[in-house]
């Protein structure tokens, strides 16, 4: 469904017997759109994650806007209808509205459920360089692709198993720029990070108009806010998100000043808080896109006790897990043949990063394991 189908019709006829759930949730838009326009976009926000929180999940995100989802094509997954809301609270402050609200949400049972595995997958983020340094010269914020990574690390931290966070960029994403030499493959990661996922991007758009000097004295120019994002899983080459983001917000601060981009008052400005909302929805589409993976473990040795894998309590692996074996043989580099196994194998010990794993059935137990071969989670 649409977010712009949901405002018109937010009131249904449902069996009276039936409970709903409320959610609280906060939005914002930048003032300098107009007050109907910024209360719009915000309120659209609110309403969005109240609905993640209900346990839906964006499907498509057409754009971007002013670090709102407010592209004509915001297509949600939900848990449930949207049936009300309450705005608690409506205040401006650094030249932003603010919506808090309340959403009663009825569940539907008719939805499936969003995926609640366990799995976490180690993560490597890379370092968000700017596409163009020269558009940093008005505010000398040459540094704030290093400012942003670290941000959205703060925003991934407490929902992914971010295992690195680089200082130099890592791409395997040829659109993006890359170091020379650097070797698309799986090996990038799995012998050199210890990762599955690599999330990198780029900075590809500062820019502002330069502004004649009254401009400057009596209006805060409009500056864009520009980000390309890939994130990838170097097992399988697969890209699970790749996404142009792309915010447009009021610039506050003088014309020549020098702006400290790693300091709390460029987060706390217009400009700040709208890319700041941008990386929200950014690590949220992160956590969406790698919550439905399956776990696969490296093998590392094999003795009398059981399998070890390089798999454990940090990834979410428990003792009771089960795992399927699959034969995996390196052809030439960054090249392998999988074969999949019916044997399977059951968690004994989970350690932080390891886990210890014995035969399930006889097939396993009859089964040879060889140097490069995996395991792969049953669901």
């Amino acid at each position: 469904m649409s977010i712009k189908a949901l405002l018109p019709s937010l009131f249904l006829l449902l069996p009276l017997a039936a409970q709903a759930d409320w959610y609280q949730a906060e939005g914002s838009a930048p003032l300098g759109l107009g007050a109907e326009t910024a209360r719009q976009q915000a309120l659209e926000q609110a309403l969005t994650d109240a609905l993640l929180q209900a346990g839906a999940s964006l499907t498509t995100v057409q754009s971007v806007t002013d670090g709102t989802l407010s592209g004509q094509r915001l297509d949600i997954a939900a848990q449930g209808e949207l049936m009300d809301y309450v705005i608690l609270d409506e205040r401006r402050s650094q030249g932003r509205l603010w919506l808090t609200l309340r959403a009663d949400i009825w569940p539907n049972e008719r939805v499936q459920p969003q995926c609640t595995g366990r799995y976490r997958p180690g993560l490597t983020l890379s370092a968000f360089p700017l596409l163009r340094p020269e558009q940093g010269s008005i505010g000398q914020i040459f540094e704030l692709g290093t400012a942003v990574t670290a941000r959205l690390a703060q925003h991934l931290a407490t929902s992914v198993n971010l295992m690195t966070q680089l200082p130099h960029q890592l791409t395997t994403d040829s659109r993006l720029p890359r170091s020379p030499g650097l070797r698309q493959g799986s090996d990038v990661l799995a012998q050199q990070q210890q990762s599955r996922l690599l999330l990198s991007g780029v900075i590809d758009d500062i820019s502002m108009a330069e502004g004649n000097w009254m401009e400057w004295r009596f209006s805060e120019l409009p500056r864009q806010f520009g980000l390309s994002v890939t994130l990838e899983d170097s097992l399988t080459g697969e890209r699970l998100l790749q996404q142009h983001y792309q915010a447009t917000s009021p610039w506050s601060f003088d014309k020549h000043a020098k702006v400290r981009v790693h300091e709390q008052g460029f987060w706390q400005s217009a400009y700040g808080q709208s890319a700041d909302q941008l990386l929200k929805r950014v690590a949220r589409d992160v956590i969406n896109a790698q919550s439905c993976m399956k776990a696969i473990g490296h093998i590392l040795q094999q003795s009398e006790e059981g399998i070890l894998m390089d798999l454990g309590r940090q990834a979410g692996i428990q003792p009771g897990d089960r795992f399927t074996l699959i034969h995996r043989r390196q052809l030439q580099p960054g090249y392998y043949s999988e074969t999949s196994s019916q044997a399977q194998f059951v968690v004994q010990q989970s350690h932080t990063d390891y886990s210890l794993l014995t035969p399930a059935d006889a097939v396993a137990r009859q089964i040879r394991i060889s140097p490069g071969d995996m395991l792969t989670s049953v669901k």
